[in-house]
């Protein structure tokens, strides 16, 4: 029965096994792939956990709120009844529909363009500008939401109201720090709260430089249209109790597969009695 056991195990194993560990012998080998996800799972770096982590959470918030933009610009035009003819014609419509944009909050500009030129803009948008003030050419134009309306494109994108906090992120378990800014310079995402929310993009990276010399591991990157400024942090006890926890559960499965291994391949003994010679 135990060998049955076996034969089930090594059978499940090859079925969960990934198919390139049957390709070539110029991959990896499986019994290495293991060793490695194991070690990466147990002893990885806790910063490094966390910054896959950071940038995953900004990204799907991120995404989120340009979502939820999105809706509420369409709602707005809608709502509005704004076409291309009854805004270019009419000063009242344009007035109208650009108090109703002041009321959507993270919403920081609306550029409104077709090949013949722009037929509505909204907010301030002297940051994307190539080319300063022109509104012919945007500098990042496929990297900020847009959608096509009524034949020409709606360009928009997010700021944090005047006077308001940033999008708050918290982790549990480790203390890294972390600053996301858009491309117009204003703070969106963060977990430190400590920083005045008014700071701009400009005089934040200047003073970047100086934490990247004291504190080592510091990063910058993008994702998407952010600037994130990452700093590490010491990690938490509770990092140590997980990490002493993983690694008590490797040992234990390796233990038990082992355990049966070893019982699936003692095979029953015949433990008959000897016959003994008589005593004389």
């Amino acid at each position: 029965m135990r060998i049955y056991i076996f034969i089930f195990l090594v059978s499940l194993f090859s079925m969960v096994t990934p198919s390139e560990a049957v390709a070539p012998k110029m991959e990896q080998d499986p019994l290495t792939e293991i060793l490695l996800t194991l070690s990466e799972v147990v002893f990885s770096d806790p910063f490094q956990k966390e910054e896959i982590e950071i940038k995953k959470r900004i990204l799907e918030t991120n995404q989120a709120e340009v979502r939820q933009l999105r809706i509420r610009i369409k709602n707005s035009l809608k709502q509005n009844q704004i076409t291309k003819d009854n805004l270019t014609s009419s000063k009242e419509k344009r007035e109208t529909w650009a108090s109703d944009l002041e009321q959507i909050g993270n919403l920081g500009g609306i550029l409104w363009k077709e090949d013949r030129g722009t037929i509505f803009q909204w907010g301030d948008w002297s940051d994307f500008y190539e080319d300063g003030f022109s509104k012919e050419k945007l500098r990042l134009e496929g990297q900020i939401p847009s959608f096509v309306y009524e034949g020409g494109t709606i360009y928009f994108f997010i700021k944090n109201p005047p006077g308001s906090f940033p999008i708050h992120l918290a982790f549990i378990g480790w203390e890294a720090t972390f600053y996301a800014f858009g491309d117009e310079g204003s703070l969106r995402y963060t977990n430190d709260f400590h920083l005045d929310p008014s700071e701009r993009l400009g005089d934040f990276r200047k003073n970047f430089d100086a934490i990247r010399k004291k504190i080592a591991g510091s990063s910058l990157f993008q994702v998407n249209d952010l600037t994130v400024f990452l700093i590490p942090g010491k990690p938490k006890p509770i990092y140590y109790v997980f990490l002493f926890l993983r690694f008590l559960l490797v040992i234990w499965t390796i233990l038990l597969f082992s355990y049966i291994v070893r019982m699936s391949f003692s095979f029953s003994k015949n433990h008959l009695p000897k016959d003994s010679l008589p005593l004389s």
